[in-house]
């Protein structure tokens, strides 16, 4: 066991997305608490150099990580199985904060994400939708699919305003710790929205490549975010 516990965010925050390990490098970690609150790994992209890697990581040790490894049917960047993933998350852990593993894979990588648990890092489960928005009834399901998670995070594709509507209402109609997000040409608007409806985890880029359809650079995301007011 261990005395790390997991701090649910209070206030809306911005994670960093590096998705590989030359955007990772570019980075200087003096500079990242200027740009990000969290910073994500995306392991999915950087599987085939986890050596130096972890090289890499020893420059970040005292800034809080999260590591996905993403499966490639949610939008991950490369064909790994759930053993594969779990693997990578393992290999990670005493690093980690949090780490984000897909709501459907839950099951599948259930043994190892307790053992990582156990280490007081908190656990993302996710969804992604690059196709549509469900109706209310399904994202409402899916939220209480992830009542083991610390914090359920939705990526889903707007087709129209209908479709903010409707995620706008989800995240104030739960008192789970959420995170939500749009992907597509609402993309933009829907992550200050949700930020203002209280999402707690807001995703942009570090580097120069964005990790989902319609991210922004994550130090613009951080400053526009500073300039809302909540809304109750």
């Amino acid at each position: 066991m261990t005395d790390r516990m997991v701090q649910i965010p209070q206030n809306p925050l911005v994670v960093g997305s590096v998705q590989s390990l030359n955007d990772l490098a570019c980075l200087q970690a003096v500079e990242l608490p200027g740009l990000c609150d969290i910073l994500e790994i995306r392991l999915d992209g950087m599987f085939e150099h986890m050596d130096a890697l972890q090289i890499e990581l020893d420059r970040f040790k005292d800034f809080p990580l999260l590591f996905t490894a993403r499966c490639e049917n949610e939008g991950g960047l490369a064909e790994l199985s759930s053993d594969q993933r779990a693997e990578l998350l393992m290999a990670v852990a005493q690093r980690a904060s949090w780490i984000d593993v897909e709501l459907a894979s839950y099951k599948d990588m259930e043994d190892t994400l307790h053992q990582i648990r156990s280490l007081g890092v908190g656990l993302i489960l996710s969804y992604h939708n690059f196709t549509e928005t469900p109706e209310a009834g399904q994202l409402q399901a899916l939220v209480e699919q992830g009542e083991g998670a610390d914090i359920i995070k939705m990526a889903v594709h707007h087709q129209d305003v209908s479709d903010l509507v409707r995620c706008a209402e989800l995240l104030q109609s739960n008192d789970r710790p959420m995170s939500m997000m749009g992907m597509g040409q609402l993309a933009p608007v829907s992550r200050l929205l949700y930020a203002q409806h209280g999402s707690l985890l807001n995703y942009g880029y570090l580097g120069n490549d964005a990790t989902a359809p319609g991210q922004w650079p994550a130090k613009l995301l951080r400053d526009a975010i500073a300039m809302l007011e909540p809304i109750a």
